[in-house]
């Protein structure tokens, strides 16, 4: 049984319960002992000023300053700073230590590291891997010093899918399921929105869940809320729904049970490696004429893409949302509206435009996306 924490302030009211679902849903995806998001969340895309870092203690201006470094795959030399990013769910391991350089990093990411380090010196510093060292001053931070928290465990096995607001599921993954299974994961993706629901059978499943907050009338709830993973997802389940069985599975009949209801989390068996790349360290060095030249024009069109959705880019594109929905290390997370080539490093700069170059050379119009 995979268990994890996460925190969430108790009885507020409506306000509170909907800020602790943004809190949960706009960043925060609890797995096996991982328990936060991010200390600085827009380290990678905008600059923090000093008075928005004020009163931050030094072991926190610490790990904040290397959370830039974190996400950008850098591993560390410190055990306890290791410790602690390996039990974030955005850590992806890549680069040893001597292998990562502050090249790798944007102008934003570069700019927040200055001001963290001065900061961290003039709070008189912080020694890592000192005996007792605790995570507990970090994460009391990040919940704000609020004395009213609890722990709560959320168990990924409680999902039908865990992961179905972050990649595609398939056709064959869900023949495993049964017609009610089928329903339920279906509601569940609304469930994770806080929709309430009018059968007694589906409200029953999931106020069990202590992930579950429902808030939202089912006059009142909008799938505009849902993501285009989860729309695609909830498209696919209420197909096969339908193909099991006309009308789909009958809710609220006599004697129903939630006994035979499992979990089906694909992400407990993703192992992420370079083969999940076309260029895995194409954000740590320029690439070449003439490794690209060999390319054909749809793998040059996903390379340079490969690069935007490393930094969390979400694509137009349904042909680009299905590739890099497919990887395991892709968390969309920028519009593509609001997403700035600024956020890109030196090499990634670069190799975008050789892999653009590379591949409108062999077309005018470049690669043609469904």
């Amino acid at each position: 049984m995979k268990e994890c924490t996460y925190r969430m302030v108790r009885g507020k009211g409506r306000l509170l319960a909907l800020a602790c679902l943004f809190f949960i849903w706009s960043g925060i995806r609890v797995r096996a002992n991982e328990a936060y998001g991010y200390i600085l969340p827009g380290s990678s895309s905008m600059t923090y000023s000093e008075a928005e870092l004020a009163g931050m203690p030094p072991q926190v201006l610490c790990y904040a300053k290397n959370e830039v470094f974190a996400r950008n795959g850098c591993m560390f030399v410190s055990g306890e700073l290791q410790s602690y990013f390996n039990q974030q769910y955005w850590y992806t391991p890549v680069w040893q230590p001597a292998q990562f350089s502050m090249d790798m990093l944007n102008t934003y990411e570069v700019a927040n590291v200055e001001l963290l380090t001065s900061l961290e010196q003039r709070a008189g510093g912080y020694e890592l891997d000192q005996t007792g060292y605790s995570f507990d001053p970090v994460y009391a931070y990040m919940d704000g010093y609020a004395s009213d928290y609890d722990s709560y465990t959320v168990d990924p096995d409680s999902y039908i899918f865990y992961d179905s607001d972050s990649r595609y599921l398939t056709e064959q993954e869900l023949q495993a399921l049964s017609l009610q299974e089928l329903c339920y994961a279906k509601n569940e993706i609304y469930a994770r929105h806080g929709r309430l629901f009018r059968s007694s059978e589906l409200q029953g499943y999931f106020n069990q869940k202590n992930w579950y907050w429902g808030f939202e009338s089912p006059d009142q709830f909008s799938d505009s809320v849902l993501n285009s993973f989860e729309v695609t997802n909830a498209a696919l389940l209420q197909a096969a729904e339908d193909l099991r069985a006309a009308g789909g599975y009958a809710l609220d009949q006599p004697g129903y049970s939630y006994e035979g209801i499992g979990s089906y989390t694909g992400w407990q068996v993703y192992v992420c490696d370079e083969q999940d790349y076309i260029f895995p360290d194409s954000a740590q060095r320029y690439l070449t004429e003439a490794e690209v030249s060999s390319l054909s024009i749809q793998q040059l069109c996903y390379a340079r893409n490969e690069i935007y959705a490393r930094r969390g880019y979400v694509f137009k594109s349904q042909e680009l949302r299905d590739y890099f929905g497919s990887k395991p290390w892709y968390y969309p997370t920028i519009p593509a509206d609001s997403f700035s080539s600024s956020v890109l490093n030196v090499y990634e700069t670069a190799n975008v435009e050789l892999l653009r170059r590379f591949e409108y050379s062999i077309s005018p119009n470049g690669y043609a996306l469904y």
